[in-house]
This record gives C-alpha cells, sequence and structure tokens, in this order.
C-alpha cells in the first residue's frame, strides 16, 4: 500500500519543502493549514487549538499511514511575548492531535517535531539525546512539555510516536526574521542598491549546527521508516558554524563590500555561545546523514533571494 501523510503545518517552511518531497518520492499527500483558508480535497483548514477541530482534522485524514505533526509557534521572539500562545498551540494542540490520531487512525505512525532548543544551555558537546532537558525560554519549555508528553503517551499506550530534535535548518523560501535567511536577504538588497551596505547582526561568538532543510525533511521521511517507535533522535550535522565565519563567508560571495553593525534588537538577552549536536543514533538507525555541505545553504539562500528581490 503507497504510504499516505498527513502534514500539520503544510504551508510553513518546512512543511512545503516536506510535503513537495514525499510527492516526489510517491506519497500520498494531505495538510493541515492554518484558518482562515478553504478547505480543498488535499488541504483542511484548523485551529490545533480547538479540539473539535482537530477530531475533524483527524476523522477527514483517518486512512493516513502517518502523521508529520510540524505545526507549532516556532519564532521564539514571538514565544517570548506570547507565551501563552507558544503553549497552547505547541503543548495543547500536540496534545489534541495526538488523541485525535490515536482515535481515528490507530494504526498511524506520528512524528512529532520537537526542537534542539529543549536542551538549553548545553552542559556539554556534541549534545546526545540523553542530554537533559533543561530550555531556558518559552518557545523551548512548550517544545520540552510537548515531547515528553509524546513519550508518556508512548510508554502508558504504546501509541507509535517517535521524537525529533532538529537542530537549526535553513534554505530556500525561509522567512527573513530567521538569522541566516535575514543575512541573504539583506546582501541581495545591498546588491540592488536598496539597503545601505551595512549588515545589521546580533552576537558574531554564537555558533550554531545548521543543517539544509532538503537534508532535514530526508531525515523524517527516513525516521518513518526505519526509526523505533517511541525513540528520540537528534536530527543536526554535528558541526558548528559560528556567526562570525557565516558573515565571512558571506561578504565573499558579495558582490560590494559591505560592513557590520551591531543591531541591539538582534541581540538576545539569553543566549546560547555554542551549540553541537550528535547524530549518531539517526545514522545508526536509519544510515541517514547529511548530503549538503553548508557552503551549498548559503549559496541556496542567496541565490533565492537575489531572485526574489529581483522580481523574477
Amino acid at each position: 500500500m503507497k504510504n499516505a501523510a498527513l502534514i500539520t503545518g503544510v504551508n510553513g517552511f518546512v512543511g512545503q519543502v516536506l510535503s513537495r518531497y514525499l510527492r516526489e518520492r510517491g506519497w500520498n499527500v494531505l495538510g493541515a493549514v492554518q484558518p482562515p483558508a478553504a478547505k480543498t480535497a488535499s488541504s483542511f483548514p484548523c485551529d490545533l487549538t480547538n479540539r473539535a477541530e482537530v477530531e475533524e482534522l483527524a476523522q477527514w485524514a483517518k486512512d493516513v499511514t502517518h502523521v508529520f505533526h510540524l505545526a507549532a509557534v516556532t519564532y521564539i521572539p514571538q514565544s517570548q511575548s506570547d507565551p501563552a500562545l507558544a503553549m497552547n498551540v505547541n503543548l495543547n494542540g500536540t496534545i489534541h492531535l495526538l488523541h485525535a490520531v490515536r482515535a481515528c487512525a490507530p494504526d498511524a505512525r506520528f512524528l512529532y517535531v520537537s526542537s534542539a532548543a529543549v536542551y538549553g544551555v548545553p552542559k556539554s558537546l556534541p549534545i546526545t539525546e540523553e542530554h537533559p532537558l533543561n530550555p531556558n525560554e518559552p518557545y523551548g519549555i512548550s517544545k520540552a512539555a510537548a515531547d515528553a508528553f509524546c513519550d508518556y503517551l508512548h510508554r502508558n499506550s504504546g501509541m507509535d510516536v517517535i521524537r525529533v530534535r532538529p537542530f537549526n535548518h535553513s534554505g530556500p523560501g525561509q522567512a527573513d526574521h530567521f538569522v541566516l535567511s535575514s543575512l541573504a536577504r539583506q546582501i541581495a538588497l545591498i546588491e540592488r542598491g536598496a539597503q545601505e551596505p551595512v549588515l545589521h547582526v546580533g552576537n558574531l561568538d554564537v555558533a550554531r549546527d545548521f543543517l539544509h532543510v532538503d537534508d532535514v525533511v530526508r531525515a523524517y521521511e527516513s525516521l518513518m521508516e526505519k526509526g523505533e517507535a517511541g525513540q528520540v533522535y537528534n536530527v543536526c550535522s554535528g558541526v558548528s558554524h559560528s556567526l562570525r565565519s557565516i558573515l565571512d563567508t558571506l561578504r565573499e560571495h558579495a558582490a560590494v563590500p559591505i560592513r557590520l553593525e551591531t543591531d541591539p534588537e538582534r541581540v538576545r538577552r539569553v543566549d546560547i555561545p555554542n551549540v553541537c549536536g550528535s547524530r549518531a543514533r539517526i545514522t545508526r538507525h536509519t544510515e541517514w546523514e547529511p548530503r549538503i555541505p553548508f557552503a551549498q545553504l548559503l549559496e541556496d539562500l542567496l541565490n533565492y533571494w537575489r531572485t526574489r528581490e529581483a522580481g523574477v
């Protein structure tokens, strides 16, 4: 039987990439979208904080074999300004969806997209899945709570749930309030003369573990096919890159000279110096590993924003 997927957040950045990838691989794909939106043969508008709507969604998608739960409040400043919304969507929405899927599609495998933010400040590097959960801001707290609930539900009901903790990822189509996409867009604007030749940056000394979104969606499919029920997996490269080194690379690719200016709005009060994950478990269980070099990610972002700002 052909795999059939329900993707929540299908109209988001990763959701669109995942939907396209799965369809190319022969999957049937249904999507939950954020209202207001029109219901179609393949998409269903649903507010995950509304239990009745989630139950309707699960009944509509009762024949799916796999559920990819991506929908969430993901922008950290938004979660800080409205932590109640982040908890309602990220925790309560996940609880509603888990129970509805269990009732309507009990044999479906459920992939919960958690976050590396659940680890908080690393006690050691690289971060393994055994690292204590110690989130230090509302987004991470909401994700850690939902992550723990998924584990609880598997242990107490046997529901086929897999948790993934993706580290930073980016690629063409990502909103420009995320760091790599923001920098690439600023360069595209500068090259067109639409912005003064200044990059507005935050803390240059932080380092993060980045993946190309195309590698991330491959990881999600691999886990759906080969991951262990009840298990949790990091999705990461195993290498961290400092913002300073990233800027050096981007400025080398820029068509014009660019200087840097610190923007206080981009400097977080609570920031983590270095984040680097271990991908040993996912590679051991599924043979997945990243294929796209970090330099290619930066080039893809630059080309995307150059095309977008040129109106092509």
